[in-house]
């Protein structure tokens, strides 16, 4: 690490350290022992601590806001009264000088803005913590919309990403109780998705990939991309026009039907989730904008989820169990997923979930929050240490966004009503016949590289027998009550033979004498008498063998 890059993270640690401990969070970064955290931890208000930790998050700038954004995806890991106030968070700033739109412009397109363009306008339309926006003209005349980015903001946030997983290490190695909430691992969830979005070439691209995906669908626009005039750190679109959602007034004065753009809305993000796989990971009000004819614009894909193919599959097998309140479809469902670890309790799992179907049995369709179900779902998960993949509670919070804003839109409107039944279709297509042989001709050239690879695993198996280098292992949670079954089973059969064998010596001496009548001192012994006893403590014996398993 080079001298500069350890003074500026030392600055900045100090910066930190002394907000943390203004806001009365400085145990967070005390170095003396995990107990204090524990305590500090367990001690804490949660209820009213929500509020202080947004605005901390928002004092603290771009890194911890995302931090705080990020957090509020995972309801199966913070608590509901903290979540709540993090979905709040706002990453409104003032915006930076029209001087360093112009520097930064002229550094990443190579020319003076002057050039570039026939207008623009030195007031942005917007600021947020990682950029702001401009209106502007192009010199053809077409109106832009110009995304820039913060001075020095990558190397903030490089610097707090250090700090922050410098200080998930160090929690991880005082003791178990930060390992619960994943420190380290939602730090580097975290330094992905932030780094990702500081490069705006990527968000270009997700740009244009859904303005694909939504040409078949007429009321929805996507701003197009103008790449001569963007770059790592430069955003160039298309401007649209249109109403916020947050106006609603405005809505209704342009005779605005709120229940279809609602629906739209719905439809739109469902179709990204359980068709495309690629789907808007933060649909607020900001970022919608309503057009006339009851159109939706998206803006703003600096946030994209993603789901693979066998994800997009059982999610939707999940939405169909959610609608019809199955318990058993809904373990099936989180169970292909890949959620449930093998030491989990599945009988009280099972459990809990049916405790959390009857919460919702006799509600109305139209009153069933299908955010609040997955929430509910997501702290069933975290009591029973199922670890919820990242990529699924981006669906949530995505669905989530998308619920609170219909819900402003149409109070009477159901997320349930739109989802399941594009998930239905999806299961139905998996049904078809012809389907089914289209996924087994796209997996013809694994099966066939498999059998291709047969001879030489086989070879390598045979070498490996004929060496004594394979070695089988067979684990089982319930293998030493196993083992002592199986001892006592043997050691009851042994004792059993060994009776069977000492009752036909003693039934072949008997007749043997009977036979012969030869007299010895066996004989002189009452060996009939003995014989009957022995057989009689035998029988006895195994009596209460039998009663005392409680197996009869």
């Amino acid at each position: 690490m080079g001298v500069q890059k350890k003074f500026r993270q030392l600055q900045r640690y100090r910066t930190i350290t002394s907000i943390l401990v203004r806001s009365g969070f400085g145990f967070l970064v005390d170095s003396n022992s995990g107990e204090a955290a524990v305590a500090a931890n367990n001690a804490m208000d949660w209820p009213s601590a929500g509020k202080h930790i947004r605005l901390l998050l928002e004092e603290l700038g771009t890194t911890f806001i995302k931090l705080g954004q990020l957090a509020s995806t995972r309801p199966d890991l913070v608590p509901q009264s903290v979540l709540k106030e993090l979905v709040k968070l706002q990453d409104a700033v003032p915006p930076f000088p029209f001087a360093d739109v112009s520097r930064v412009i002229e550094e990443e397109l190579g020319a003076p803005i002057s050039q570039l363009f026939r207008t623009f306008e030195s007031l942005p339309m917007a600021s947020a913590s990682i950029g702001q926006v401009h209106r502007a003209v192009l010199n053809d005349g077409k109106e832009v919309a110009v995304k820039i980015q913060r001075p020095q903001l990558a190397t903030l946030v490089e610097t707090d990403l250090d700090i922050l997983a410098g200080l998930a290490r160090l929690a991880d190695r005082r003791g178990n109780w930060s390992a619960s909430y994943s420190l380290t691992e939602v730090v580097e969830e975290l330094s992905q998705c932030l780094l990702a979005e500081l490069d705006y070439r990527q968000e270009a691209a997700h740009l244009e990939r859904f303005a694909r995906a939504a040409d078949d669908i007429n009321y929805v626009r996507i701003p197009a991309v103008y790449r001569p005039y963007s770059s790592q750190r430069v955003l160039t679109m298309e401007f649209i026009q249109g109403i916020r959602l947050s106006n609603l007034e405005q809505l209704k004065e342009q005779g605005i039907r709120t229940s279809v753009v609602a629906e739209r809305i719905a439809g739109t993000i469902f179709q990204q989730i359980l068709v495309d796989g690629v789907f808007h990971a933060d649909p607020h009000p900001g970022n919608i904008l309503v057009l006339p004819g009851e159109e939706i614009a998206l803006l703003d894909f600096g946030m994209v989820g993603r789901l693979s193919a066998h994800t997009q599959k059982h999610f939707a097998t999940f939405i169909i169990a959610l609608r019809n309140r199955s318990s058993k479809g809904v373990m099936r469902a989180i169970e292909h997923l890949g959620m449930i670890p093998e030491e989990v309790d599945r009988k009280k799992l099972y459990m809990d979930v049916e405790e959390m179907r009857t919460k919702y049995y006799d509600v109305p369709l139209k009153e069933v929050r299908l955010g609040d179900m997955l929430n509910d779902l997501f702290g069933v998960a975290y009591k029973h240490g199922i670890r919820v993949p990242s990529e699924l509670t981006m669906v949530g919070k995505s669905i989530l966004t998308t619920e609170g804003v219909v819900a402003e839109l149409d109070p009477d409107f159901s997320m349930l009503h739109v989802a399941e039944p594009i998930g239905r279709k999806l299961y139905m297509e998996r049904l078809n016949p012809w389907s089914f042989l289209e996924n087994m001709f796209e997996d013809i050239p694994e099966y066939l590289q498999i059998v291709s690879e047969l001879p030489g695993t086989m070879k390598r198996l045979t070498v490996m027998l004929n060496k004594g280098k394979i070695q089988v292992e067979v684990v089982s949670p319930q293998l030493e009550q196993l083992v002592k079954k199986l001892d006592r089973i043997s050691n009851q059969m042994s004792f059993s033979i060994v009776m069977l064998a000492l009752s036909l010596v003693l039934l072949g001496l008997i007749i043997g004498s009977s036979i012969s009548g030869a007299q010895t001192i066996l004989w002189r012994l009452p060996m009939l008498e003995i014989g009957i006893v022995i057989s009689l403590l035998m029988f006895t014996w195994l009596l209460y063998a039998i009663f005392r398993s409680g197996r009869f």
